[in-house]
């Protein structure tokens, strides 16, 4: 089982899951609070919390919107 970091902004998750990195970050988003931002990416990491700034090869990146259809809450 894999333990993802998952940023965007003010929302920060650790997710523990089977599914893959992309999966991950459509079920992470939907746990979006009121009071939490997001940026234009998702950064999904196992060795913790990345950004724009400290993302590398093995960061996983993710545009937000299209997380944000794919996990319908937007169309």
């Amino acid at each position: 089982m894999a333990k993802y970091y998952i940023k965007s902004d003010s929302l920060e998750i650790i997710f523990s899951t089977n599914k893959e990195p992309r999966d991950a970050c459509r079920t992470a988003i939907r746990e979006l609070l009121p009071s939490d931002t997001y940026d234009e990416y998702m950064y999904c990491d196992e060795r913790g919390y990345r950004g724009y700034d400290t993302a590398d090869k093995m960061t996983k990146v993710f545009d937000t919107m299209e997380i944000m259809i794919e996990a319908g809450m937007l169309e």
